[in-house]
């Protein structure tokens, strides 16, 4: 994986920042990777920007953020 480093220098907050994912999916037309490092998220190939999630490659809308697996309380 790849990810994107500042240097610090003197007066530089970067030496505060710490490593920031890219993103890595591959734009086949211009043969390269994307290399955005804002909004990027984890996702089971690799790290997205939002234009590049895989719900946004297929042309569907995000899913809605929440609890996540529904407890066994809510089931019964």
């Amino acid at each position: 994986m790849t990810a994107h480093t500042k240097t610090a220098t003197a007066g530089d907050d970067a030496a505060t920042e710490a490593l920031r994912p890219d993103c890595t999916h591959w734009i086949g037309a211009e043969r390269r990777h994307c290399r955005e490092a804002d909004g990027v998220r984890q996702y089971l190939p690799g790290p997205r920007c939002p234009a590049h999630t895989p719900a946004a490659l297929q042309g569907k809308a995000e899913p809605p953020t929440g609890p996540g697996w529904p407890s066994l309380k809510e089931t019964q």
